[in-house]
């Protein structure tokens, strides 16, 4: 068996972020093992994955519909389809929970929300989700709320965090609930990581110093959040990856902003899947065209580690994990096509000379030791 093998059976291997309700409100079975997508339980297994965060995203694209409507059908979807999987699979509130479920051989799954517009600018509802299982919310996604500013806002409000924020975070922090600052603006990340009582978490982030995005965190950032006990989960998001790919991907979606919407749009549908599949065939040439030159850049396994090596560099070995966002993006790294590639994170790190003990808290010990923290 290779050397990472070995390692993945004995540590406990956490994904902090993946968008797979979205395929699974539209029928998309986990249990069985499939050649799409990215993750279900057999992949999962074969990947030495023992916690996977689930994330159930806060959009506005179903008519007639809140983003609180929507997020709660999301959970209601995961936790119906993780009951039929008991013995595959658990939902776990707390660490010790999950270190339980390793040892039984099973898959942890944990409970978050991406988009702290699910709120509905209600803080009573941050303890509605919290009796509902969810542990992680990230505070915003493409869209502000009332209270904190996303990372794509072109015309903001205000800047940073509202005195309502403030008193979402404390919330969160009295609660249990790990505050995450993926997809903040720099302001609201800042202000996030400054007020915060607990922790806080990045979780699915790269290195603006690697890849100038807007989505990415600057040195400051990297280095306050370890500084404050919490983790960056780095990312398999292709354009946050590669400062080439960044630019090339800009280019495209200001060149096709309304075909871009409609495949948005259809992605996060509830329609069957089959059905889905054939309206993204009428975009099939559009897909192509977009893809093509950026599948020549694609980045690999070693582009996701020279994050994780830039960041232990600047934070030092405590404040990374992984945040793959699979399920939620297109075009993953080469050697990471899917969850089963995860060991080759493990490879890659012993290729740079990184002990077992240094690899075991950045695939997840990091994260269980915020997750014990904040939720116990």
């Amino acid at each position: 068996m290779k050397e990472e093998n070995e390692i993945h059976d004995k540590i406990l291997v956490a994904d902090l972020h993946c968008d797979t309700v979205l395929q699974m409100i539209r029928g998309y079975d986990i249990s069985k093992q499939h050649n799409n997508y990215h993750i279900d339980i057999p992949r999962l297994k074969e990947g030495g994955v023992d916690l996977q965060v689930f994330a159930s995203l806060a959009h506005s694209y179903v008519a007639g519909k809140s983003e609180f409507e929507i997020v709660n059908e999301y959970i209601d979807c995961l936790k119906t389809e993780i009951a039929k999987n008991k013995d595959s699979i658990i939902i776990c509130h707390t660490s010790s929970d999950a270190m339980n479920v390793k040892k039984s051989d099973k898959i942890t799954a944990v409970l978050a929300i991406e988009g702290g517009t699910a709120l509905n600018s209600d803080i009573k509802n941050v303890e509605y989700f919290y009796n509902r299982g969810v542990r992680l919310l990230t505070l915003v996604h493409e869209q502000s709320t009332n209270w904190c500013l996303s990372w794509s806002d072109k015309n903001p409000a205000f800047q940073g965090i509202t005195e309502q924020g403030r008193e979402i975070i404390a919330e969160m922090n009295r609660l249990g609930m790990i505050v995450d600052i993926s997809h903040c603006a720099t302001s609201s990340a800042d202000e996030a990581i400054e007020m915060s009582k607990s922790p806080v978490v990045a979780s699915h982030s790269c290195a603006v110093s690697i890849c100038p995005s807007g989505r990415n965190l600057n040195d400051k950032q990297i280095k306050a959040i370890a500084d404050k006990g919490g983790v960056i989960g780095v990312t398999f998001i292709y354009f946050i990856l590669s400062q080439e790919l960044n630019k090339q991907s800009t280019e495209l979606r200001k060149k096709y902003p309304n075909e871009i919407k409609k495949i948005s749009e259809l992605f996060v549908s509830t329609m069957p899947e089959n059905e889905l599949q054939d309206e993204l065939k009428k975009h099939t040439s559009f897909i192509e065209e977009f893809e093509s030159p950026l599948n020549r850049l694609r980045p690999t396994v070693k582009t996701v580690v020279d994050h994780i090596e830039f960041m232990v560099n600047l934070g030092g070995i405590d404040c990374v994990a992984i945040g793959s966002d699979f399920d939620g993006m297109s075009m993953p790294p080469i050697g990471l096509e899917d969850c089963t590639g995860m060991p080759n994170i493990a490879k890659e790190l012993l290729a740079r000379d990184y002990k077992e003990n240094e690899i075991e808290k950045i695939m997840g010990g990091n994260f269980m030791r915020v997750f014990k923290e904040v939720c116990g």
